[in-house]
């Protein structure tokens, strides 16, 4: 599981729930297609942070928090993924919880070929 924070800076025209959907869609966009503009719109690059897991021995041992701005150019200049594994993923955003129009979470299946990546999100206006 990862804790991320999202951004909905500059989508203010759209409902709360249009622009929490539109941010989720820029990261899975722009992590499966390796497009950093994408993932420049989805996270706060900024302040925002992720857990990532530390590993010992191919087991966790903990976790830490990693930067968006560290993260983001290194997954937007992944190497490409091929057609055939672009056609094996898929998005579902689970559950989208809102509190007074500012903040809200957000849990989703992100289908990335064989592996399926369940992400708690935590966004921001």
């Amino acid at each position: 599981m990862i804790v991320t924070t999202l951004s909905l800076v500059g989508q203010n025209k759209k409902s709360t729930q249009q622009q929490i959907e539109t941010t989720i869609q820029n990261y899975y966009d722009g992590y499966i297609d390796r497009d950093i503009d994408k993932l420049n719109n989805a996270f706060d690059t900024e302040n925002g942070t992720m857990k990532v897991p530390i590993l010992k021995d191919d087991k966790v041992i903990g976790y830490k928090n990693r930067y968006f701005k560290e993260v983001v150019p290194k997954w937007g200049n992944r190497k490409k993924l091929p057609k055939e594994t672009l056609k094996n993923c898929a998005l579902t955003i689970l559950n989208v919880d809102i509190v007074d129009d500012i903040i809200a979470s957000a849990k989703i299946s992100m289908k990335v070929d064989q592996i399926t990546y369940i992400d708690i999100l935590s966004l921001e206006k």
